[in-house]
């Protein structure tokens, strides 16, 4: 699919270029993934934790017998709780579902001990004017934003 980029009208003549939707799409991807990589420096420098590395995340087998990761950006121990940390620039539920579905089978296949908590953390609630009420699913123990959480570490 192709998309209208620029049009020239000099001289009474068109001209039309056009941009493959793909490459806007991975242009978007880029500026997602950048925004992600600035929220996650900004996250670390606020807090002093440091990001968890792939090789220290917990692992389990599943039904089909293929070992998957339980996969989070942070650990913070806070009053005697372990609370295993995603962030995220903003929110949204399909994001919240896959990161309770993390928390879920932590719980349910590593360790089922209630000092252990899942939290998403979000850079803001607000997007485009609009401000998102998350509604807590299985697994997921606090949604909040950057703000208050850092309230919490206070």
């Amino acid at each position: 699919m192709w998309k209208v980029e620029d049009k020239d009208v000099s001289n009474q003549t068109y001209v039309i270029k056009f941009k493959k939707m793909s490459d806007l799409h991975q242009n978007s991807n880029q500026s997602k993934s950048i925004n992600g990589n600035k929220f996650e420096k900004e996250f670390t420098k606020l807090t002093g934790l440091t990001k968890v590395l792939k090789k220290d995340k917990p692992t389990f087998k599943n039904s089909h017998g293929n070992e998957q990761i339980v996969d989070f950006d942070f650990i913070l121990e806070l009053d005697e709780k372990k609370i295993f940390i995603d962030i995220s620039t903003t929110f949204r539920s399909d994001r919240l579902k896959q990161k309770s579905y993390n928390a879920l089978m932590y719980k349910t296949k590593i360790k089922n001990d209630p000092s252990v908590q899942f939290y998403m953390i979000v850079k803001t609630f607000t997007e485009r004017g609009k401000t998102k009420k998350p509604i807590l699913t299985e697994g997921i123990d606090r949604v909040m934003d950057l703000e208050n959480f850092l309230k919490l570490l206070k």
